[in-house]
C-alpha cells in the first residue's frame, strides 16, 4: 500500500505536474483503462525510483537503463510506462489480491501494483541480482511504499512459500513457461508474461484454467531477458571480423556468418513488394507472421561501431544506436526487408516495402512472396494471436490452422482466428 504520508518533498508542486502530464500522455495511448491504474500512475513517484537521472527525464514515456554486464548487455530498467501500463491493464489487479513480480528492477513496478492491490493486498518482488534487490528496497521506503516484500532469489523457481497467487507478472523476457509459476498460480488467476514468439516478443495475459492456460490479449513488447539456470542461451553469428552485424538464428536453424559477409557485400538486387504499410504492422505484424512460419528467418542488427560497415538496411527507426532489419538466411543466399523509395504522396509513418537479394535471387522472390502471403492472409498482427500452454507432457493433436511451438517444459498452441 502507498502510505498516506509521503517524504518531504516527493509531492511537490512541480513532480505532481509531471506526473500529471505523464498520465494524460499514457490516456492519449489509451493504455490507462482503469481509473484505479491511472490513480496508481498520479500518486507513485517514478523519480523517487531513478533517482539517477532529472526529474524531468523520469517522467517521460520511456525506458531507463538502470544496469548493464560488464559486456555491455543491458539488465535491468525502469520499463517504459507505456507498457508497464499495459501489462497492468492486462494484469487486471483488484484491491486485496495477492500478487507475484519476477523482476523487481528498481521498485516501481511494484509499487504501481501495491497502490492497486490496496491495505488488503501483497505484492512479493523478486530479482536474481543483491543489488538490485537492494536498490529496490531503498527506492520504496524513499518514496513511502509499504506492503512489498522484496526478496532475492532465481525468479523461475518462484516464491513456494508465498503462494497461491492470485496474479503474477513478469518484468523480463521468457521462453518457456515455469512450472512453478503454473504451481503457484490460484485457480482462474492470471499470468501476464513477454513471452518470445519465435522473432518477437508479445506479452500475454493468460488464465489459469487448470489443465492448459488460455490466452486472454496478447500485445507486442520488448523486454530484456530472464537470466538464472533457466535462461535460454542465445546465438550471435558475427558477419564478418569484430565489429561487426550479427544474425540472430533460432532452433536448429545453422547460419555461415564468412559466407553471409560474402553475400551481403556483394551488390544487392532490390525487388519491390507493392506493400504500403504502417511501421507499427512491421515488428507486431509481418516480422511475428514470418518467424513463426518460415525457420530459416532471422534477425540481421549492427550495434555500435558496426553500424559503420553499412551491410544492415535500417527497416525499424531506432535511436542511432543500432540498425536492424528481418529477413531469410539461406546457404546460397540472402534476402532482407528494406525500406523501398516510397512514391509521391505516401503518408508519414508508413513504408514502401522492398527486399533486397544477395545471391540466389529464388531466396529474394521467396521473402517477396512471404510478405503478399501475409498480406493475403487479412496482414494479421500478434494482437489477434490466441495462445494455449499446455504442460509438455500433455499430450496434443494439432488441428488445421494451429502452430504448435515446444518448449522444454511448455507446449504452445498458436492460431489466429478466422
Amino acid at each position: 500500500m502507498l502510505a498516506s504520508r509521503v517524504e518531504a518533498g516527493t509531492r511537490s508542486a512541480a513532480t505532481d505536474a509531471l506526473r500529471g502530464a505523464l498520465v494524460e500522455a499514457l490516456r492519449s495511448k489509451d493504455c490507462l483503462r482503469s481509473p484505479a491504474l491511472a490513480e496508481a500512475f498520479a500518486a507513485v513517484p517514478r523519480h523517487l525510483f531513478i533517482p539517477h537521472v532529472p526529474v524531468e527525464e523520469a517522467y517521460r514515456d520511456c525506458y531507463i537503463v538502470t544496469k548493464r554486464l560488464p559486456d555491455g548487455e543491458a539488465v535491468s530498467s525502469c520499463s517504459q510506462p507505456y507498457i508497464m501500463a499495459v501489462m497492468l491493464d492486462q494484469l487486471d489487479v483488484r484491491p486485496g489480491h495477492r500478487v507475484l513480480e519476477i523482476g523487481a528492477g528498481t521498485g516501481y513496478n511494484a509499487a504501481l501494483l501495491a497502490h492497486l492491490v490496496g491495505a488488503a493486498g501483497r505484492v512479493t518482488t523478486i530479482d536474481i541480482d543483491a543489488d538490485t534487490v537492494t536498490a529496490a528496497r531503498a527506492h520504496l521506503d524513499a518514496a513511502g511504499v509499504t506492503g512489498v516484500r522484496v526478496m532475492c532469489g532465481d525468479g523461475w523457481a518462484g516464491d513456494p512459500e508465498g503462494g497461491p497467487y492470485d496474479r503474477i507478472i513478469l518484468t523480463v523476457n521468457a521462453d518457456d513457461i515455469s512450472p512453478a509459476w503454473r504451481a503457484q498460480l490460484a485457480p482462474g488467476g492470471r499470468l501476464v508474461l513477454p513471452l518470445s514468439l519465435a522473432a518477437v516478443q508479445a506479452s500475454v495475459a493468460f488464465e489459469n484454467l487448470g489443465d492448459q492456460l488460455d490466452s486472454l490479449s496478447v500485445r507486442p513488447c520488448i523486454f530484456m531477458r530472464l537470466r538464472g539456470a533457466s535462461a535460454s542461451p542465445r546465438r550471435r553469428v558475427p558477419v564478418g571480423p569484430e565489429p561487426a552485424p550479427a544474425v540472430w538464428p533460432r532452433g536448429s536453424h545453422t547460419v555461415d556468418g564468412a559466407a553471409i559477409n560474402a553475400l551481403v557485400r556483394a551488390p544487392g538486387h532490390d525487388v519491390p513488394t507493392g506493400l504500403v504499410l504502417p511501421a507499427s504492422d512491421l515488428y507486431g505484424g509481418l516480422v511475428s507472421w514470418l518467424g513463426l512460419h518460415v525457420p530459416t528467418s532471422a534477425w540481421f542488427i549492427a550495434e555500435g561501431d558496426a553500424m559503420k560497415t553499412g551491410l544492415v538496411p535500417a527497416l525499424f527507426d531506432g535511436t542511432g544506436e543500432a540498425a536492424s532489419t528481418f529477413g531469410f538466411f539461406e546457404p546460397d543466399g540472402v534476402a532482407l526487408l528494406i525500406r523501398a523509395a516510397a512514391p509521391p504522396g505516401l503518408a508519414d509513418g508508413t513504408i514502401y516495402l522492398g527486399v533486397r537479394a544477395y545471391g540466389n535471387l529464388r531466396v529474394g522472390e521467396q521473402l517477396r512472396a512471404a510478405t503478399q502471403a501475409w498480406d493475403n492472409a487479412g496482414r494479421p498482427r500478434v494482437d489477434r494471436l490466441r495462445i494455449r500452454a499446455y504442460p509438455i507432457e500433455s499430450p496434443y493433436a494439432p488441428r488445421s490452422g494451429e502452430i504448435v511451438r515446444e518448449r522444454p517444459c511448455t507446449r504452445l498452441v498458436l492460431a489466429w482466428p478466422p
